[in-house]
């Protein structure tokens, strides 16, 4: 603690103003009840009151503290009869000194304790209750609490609309993914008549690929412009599944290099070698992704570069464009075409059976082009939210230091001058609890507002 003090605060510690001590070491988590019922009383965890006890070992109200562990600093109100277990430590303020409330914006701070341990952190206790603690007057604790959770509660607000933006501009991308490869997002590029068909290009496609199936159908659940085909992926790529290599992490280890090494998800290493030197699609093969769609199944890989057995590797054929066939691939549902739920799996031959919307190659191009133009829209805005919310994160540290820096309310020095009132500071405060005379130490006439 510095050696400013606001008027009318005191130094002294919590050890001097708070009693404590450590839960139950005989209060074992696992061997409690986890769903609470009557006749059961509420037990108190180093993750929080997720417990409930046969009996219950404090009345009143006090602070419980995760003392071990990954959540060590985070504090608890207690209330009513209760028990803290193993891995706590609880406080009792004198509630005649500090606010209950106060204390707690102070023990649930994380920053506010001194830890030990690495692997497994904890609090140490009695260093932290023992270091010098700035007291303000009772008022001022109470005004310092209303204005603490009153800021943190517009924060909390404001933090729930960023997220709630973040939400919005994935689902931006999704829209305009959905857009792009349905023919909404060129319409007025058709209606221009400036769109010519994609018939012969799906014609010339499936001829130039034997081997690849027939022109598909989905039962009439896509509704193509006019001017679009349908064909199956397989009949819009060259497939080069067959020249990937997968290394171990060990033989990586050895062999690191300038050249990327990608997987099902993008890049996963480096290496001094590589298998293929152009423009590439790479398609996740197996992983959870392919459902949950947290980062895209589809990515261009280009330059040279190593692939392993987990992910497709493909180039577009003459016509078809590898950034139309990226955002055709992010756009679709694909889960009636992956196998496997464990280890869901996308198979080359699931994989070129995927029906395909297929516009002209110039459409497709302007698809790109505005695509990718709102897509740069939508970095920008996440750019900005993520920015937001960073300062949104450090909000709550800065709103404590001011509070218990004396910054945040008018002290209660200042508003009794201002009133013409008498207030009672902290020291005066302390000495009355220590049952010293109001002469005794300290300045003499202190609490007198001038």
């Amino acid at each position: 603690m510095s050696g400013y003090l606001p008027e009318g605060w005191a130094e002294t510690t919590l050890a001097s103003i708070c009693a404590h001590r450590s839960g139950s070491s005989k209060l074992i988590k696992g061997k409690l009840h986890a769903e609470g019922r009557p006749g059961l009383y509420q037990g108190f965890s180093a993750s929080g009151p997720d417990v409930w006890c046969d009996g219950w070992e404090h009345e009143g109200e006090a602070l419980v503290v995760s003392a071990v562990g990954t959540r060590c600093g985070k504090a608890f109100r207690a209330r009513g009869r209760w028990s803290a277990i193993a891995n706590t430590h609880v406080v009792w303020p004198d509630l005649g000194a500090i606010e209950l409330d106060y204390l707690f914006l102070h023990l649930n701070n994380e920053a506010f304790w001194v830890k030990g341990g690495s692997a497994q952190p904890f609090v140490k206790v009695r260093e932290t209750l023992e270091r010098p603690f700035a007291l303000p007057p009772l008022p001022e604790q109470r005004r310092i609490v209303a204005k603490v959770e009153a800021l943190l509660a517009e924060v909390s607000a404001a933090k729930a609309r960023l997220a709630r933006a973040s939400l919005i501009v994935r689902r931006l991308r999704q829209a305009v993914l959905a857009s792009a490869c349905s023919g909404r997002l060129t319409e007025d590029l058709r209606a221009s008549g400036a769109a010519p068909s994609a018939a012969g290009l799906a014609e010339a496609l499936l001829r130039a690929s034997p081997a690849a199936p027939g022109p598909v159908g989905d039962g009439g659940a896509t509704r193509l412009p006019a001017s679009w085909a349908l064909c199956p992926f397989g009949a819009l790529v060259d497939n080069h599944d067959g020249r990937r290599v997968p290394l171990s992490s060990t033989v990586r280890e050895g062999r690191r290099g300038p050249y990327p090494y990608y997987g099902a998800s993008g890049i996963i290493d480096s290496i001094d070698g590589y298998l293929f030197d152009g423009d590439y699609l790479l398609i996740a093969e197996d992983g959870a992704n392919l459902l949950s769609r947290s980062t895209a199944v589809a990515f261009p890989a280009r330059g040279r570069f190593w692939v392993n057995n987990h992910a497709h590797v493909v180039q577009p054929k003459a016509g078809v464009l590898l950034g139309y066939l990226e955002m055709l691939l992010n756009s679709l549902d694909l889960q009636h075409h992956v196998t496997g739920s464990a280890q869901p799996k996308l198979t080359q031959a699931a994989l070129n059976g995927i029906p395909a919307p297929v516009p002209p190659t110039e459409e497709q191009a302007e698809i790109v082009r505005r695509a990718q133009a709102l897509f740069a829209l939508a970095s920008a805005i996440e750019e900005r939210v993520a920015a937001a919310a960073a300062r949104a994160d450090r909000l709550p540290q800065t709103i404590l230091a001011r509070a218990f820096s004396g910054e945040l309310v008018p002290t209660e020095a200042e508003l009794a001058r201002a009133g013409g009132r008498d207030y009672e500071p902290a020291e005066v405060l302390l000495r009355r609890l220590r049952g010293e005379r109001p002469g005794s130490g300290g300045r003499p006439g202190a609490g007198r507002a001038p």
